[in-house]
C-alpha cells in the first residue's frame, strides 16, 4: 500500500496525531488531553481518519529489523553479529535487564499504539465518521484494521513479556484505579486477541487491490489467531498461561494440553483453507526455491505465499548489514555452524547419520538445496565471484570490524543485485506472515494431539518438495516427528524472526542458546578444493531460565505498584 508508511505525505496528520494520541509522561495507559475540536477535525472527516489509521500502521516493528534495527537471529543460535554495539550482544552476554531491553522500550511503545487504536475506535463511534463517498465500505475496512492492530500490539506484548494488561478503552490520566491495573493471565490476553481478530475479520476483505498491499486482510486475522493459539499450546504457556501471567520457566518439563493443540491446528488449517473471491485458495506456496528467494527481495509484492508484510520496513542499508566484508558489507547476521549443521543432506538424512554421505572434508557438498539459497560459505558463488572466508581472503573470517565471525554470510534476505554505495537502493518489505509458517504450525499442532494423522506428513512434505528434499519417512513416532518438524521450522523459517520465540515456547533455549560455533577454512593443498575445514568455538553465551521471557521495563513497574515483574528479573 503506497501511502501506508509514506511519512512525508502525512505531515498534517502527524501534527494532529501527536496532539490527539501522544504519550503522556505519567504512564503508558493514559490518554494525553485533547480538545473536542481536535477530535472533531479528525473524526468528522473520512480522509483524516484514514490517515490516522495509516499512522497506526507506522508503529509496526518489522521482522527483519526487530532487534534495535537489526536481526533477532543474532540473539539466537542462528547467527552472530560482527559489531559489539549491536543489540544482540546484550542478549548473548547476559547483560539485558529491566533497564536494558535490547529490542527497545516495547512495553511502552505497544501501549502507546493500543491507546491510539482505542482512541480511533471511540472517535469514529462518537463523531459518526462518514464513509468514503468514492469507496463505500472503506470505513468498515479501516475499523477492521484498527481492531486487528490493537490485537497485534497486544500479541507483541505477550510474546515478549507474558500476560499483560488488557486495555480496550482510553483511560483518563486522573483515573488512578484504571491506570494501576494488574497483569491479566496469558490466556485471557490470547482470548482478547482472538476476539479483536474476529471483529476485524467481519469488516475486512480477503484481499485489496495492488495499490493497497500491506493492509490487514481476513487472512491476516486468521494468521495472528493461529500463531497465538500455537504459542498458547506450547510448553512455556500450555498450563501456566491458563490462570497466570508468568511463564513456566522450570527446566526439563514438557507441559501439554491436547485441547489447546487441537484449537491451534484448527486455526492454522483455517489459514490454509481460506478461499479467494476469485476462486481457489487465497494463498499458495511459491513453486521453486528461486521464486522463494525472490519473494524476500522483490519490490513487486505479488507473491501468493505472503499473507501480510510490513511495508518499507527498511532500505538498502539492510543489504549492507547482511553483505560480506568483501562486498562492502558489515557481515551482520552471520549464520552459525549450529544452524549449518542442521541443514540435512540432499538425501534427507541429517549429517550425523553415517548413511548420509556427509564428508567433513567437503562440508558444503550435497546439502539440502535451501542451504545454497540461504547461506553463503567459502567458495560459494556471489556477485560474479567466489566467497573467500580463508585467511587474507576478501571475506576473511576474523574478529576484525565488519568481518564474519562464523565463516558464513546470510544470503536469504540479501539482494545480490545491489552494489553497496553505487545503486540507488531499494525498499525492504518485511514478511510477517507467509503460508509456509502455517503448514508447519498445522503439522506441529496435529502431531501433539493426533500423532499419525496423515496431514502431518502431507503438509511438511509439501514444503520439502518445494525445496527438492525427499519426503519424511512414514511411520515416525510422535517424538521423532516432533524433532523433524522442529528442524523443518528451523530451516524453512530461518532469519525471519521465529527462532528466538520458538526455542522459548518449546522450552529448549537452555540447551540451544549456550555455545556458538563457526567454520574456518585453512589452506591445504592436500585437501579437496585446497582447504581443510576446522570447526571452532565463536563464543559461549550466558543463559539462565529467567531469559525465557523478557523483563518489563523497571520504570513501568515502579510507576504501577500492581504491575508485577517477571520471575528472575
Amino acid at each position: 500500500m503506497q501511502p501506508l508508511l509514506h511519512y512525508t505525505k502525512l505531515i498534517v496528520l502527524c501534527a494532529l496525531a501527536a496532539a490527539s494520541f501522544s504519550a503522556c509522561k505519567k504512564g503508558f495507559l493514559d490518554r494525553a488531553a485533547t480538545t473536542q475540536q481536535q477530535d472533531a477535525d479528525i473524526f468528522t472527516n473520512f480522509a483524516m481518519t484514514d490517515q490516522v489509521v495509516n499512522n497506526l500502521y507506522s508503529r509496526l516493528r518489522g521482522p527483519y529489523t526487530y532487534l534495535g534495527g537489526y536481526s533477532m537471529s543474532s540473539g539466537t543460535d542462528e547467527a552472530k553479529d560482527a559489531s559489539s554495539w549491536m543489540g544482540s550482544m546484550s542478549f548473548n552476554n547476559g547483560s539485558w535487564s529491566g533497564n536494558n531491553n535490547p529490542i527497545g522500550n516495547t512495553w511502552r511503545d505497544n501501549y502507546v499504539a493500543i491507546r491510539q487504536a482505542n482512541a480511533i475506535l471511540e472517535g469514529v463511534a462518537q463523531y459518526k465518521t462518514p464513509d468514503d463517498a468514492n469507496n463505500p465500505g472503506a470505513l468498515a475496512n479501516r475499523l477492521g484494521e484498527v481492531y486487528f492492530l490493537r490485537a497485534y500490539y497486544l500479541a507483541e506484548q505477550i510474546r515478549q513479556f507474558g500476560g499483560a494488561i488488557i486495555v480496550t478503552k482510553t483511560i483518563d490520566q486522573s483515573d488512578q484505579q484504571a491506570l494501576n491495573q494488574p497483569r491479566s493471565s496469558y490466556d485471557a490476553c490470547v482470548a482478547q486477541i482472538l476476539a479483536d481478530c474476529d471483529e476485524a475479520f467481519k469488516r475486512l476483505p480477503v484481499n485489496y487491490p495492488n495499490t493497497q498491499i500491506g493492509r490487514v486482510t481476513k487472512g491476516t486475522c486468521l494468521a495472528l489467531k493461529a500463531r497465538m493459539l500455537l504459542y498458547s499450546a506450547s510448553p512455556l504457556w500450555a498450563i501456566a498461561g491458563k490462570t497466570g501471567f508468568l511463564a513456566d520457566i522450570s527446566s526439563g518439563s514438557s507441559p501439554s494440553d491436547p485441547g489447546k493443540w487441537r484449537k491451534a491446528a484448527a486455526a492454522a488449517k483455517e489459514v490454509i483453507d481460506l478461499q479467494s473471491p476469485q476462486g481457489g485458495s487465497a494463498y499458495s506456496l511459491e513453486n521453486t526455491l528461486a521464486d522463494r528467494l525472490n519473494m524476500f527481495t522483490s519490490n513487486t509484492l505479488q507473491s501468493r505465499e505472503v499473507i501480510w508484510v510490513r511495508m518499507k520496513e527498511t532500505n538498502e542499508s539492510y543489504d549492507r548489514y547482511l553483505f560480506p566484508y568483501g562486498s562492502n558489507g558489515w557481515s551482520g547476521c552471520s549464520p552459525s555452524q549450529n544452524l549449518v549443521d542442521d541443514y540435512e543432506m540432499a538425501n534427507g538424512l541429517p549429517i550425523t547419520d553415517p548413511a548420509s554421505g556427509y564428508d567433513p572434508a567437503q562440508p558444503y557438498t550435497g546439502r539440502d538445496p535451501r542451504f545454497y539459497t540461504d547461506i553463503s560459505y567459502n567458495g560459494a558463488s556471489w556477485k560474479g565471484r567466489k566467497i573467500e572466508t580463508f585467511e587474507r581472503g576478501k571475506d576473511e573470517q576474523s574478529t576484525q570490524t565488519d568481518h564474519t565471525r562464523t565463516g558464513y554470510s546470510c544470503r536469504k534476505l540479501a539482494n545480490e543485485n545491489i552494489t553497496i554505495n553505487q545503486d540507488p537502493g531499494r525498499d525492504v518489505h518485511g514478511i510477517i506472515f507467509r503460508l509456509a509458517e502455517f503448514y508447519l504450525s498445522y503439522a506441529e499442532a496435529l502431531n501433539e494431539y493426533d500423532p499419525g494423522n496423515a496431514d502431518i506428513l502431507k503438509y511438511v512434505n509439501m514444503i520439502r518438495a518445494r525445496a527438492g528434499q525427499p519426503d519424511l519417512p512414514a511411520g515416525l513416532n510422535q517424538a521423532d516427528m516432533r524433532k523433524r518438524i522442529h528442524n523443518e521450522r528451523r530451516i524453512e523459517l530461518s532469519f525471519e524472526n521465529h527462532r528466538f520465540w520458538d526455542v522459548r515456547r518449546w522450552k529448549i533455549a537452555e540447551n540451544t542458546e549456550k555455545t556458538i560455533w563457526g567454520m574456518r577454512p585453512v589452506a591445504d593443498v592436500s585437501a579437496p578444493g585446497g582447504y581443510r575445514y576446522e570447526r571452532f568455538k565463536v563464543e559461549d553465551r550466558l543463559w539462565r531460565n529467567a531469559m525465557y521471557v523478557i523483563p518489563i521495563t523497571t520504570d513501568e513497574t515502579l510507576r504501577n505498584p500492581q504491575l508485577k515483574q517477571n520471575e528472575g528479573w
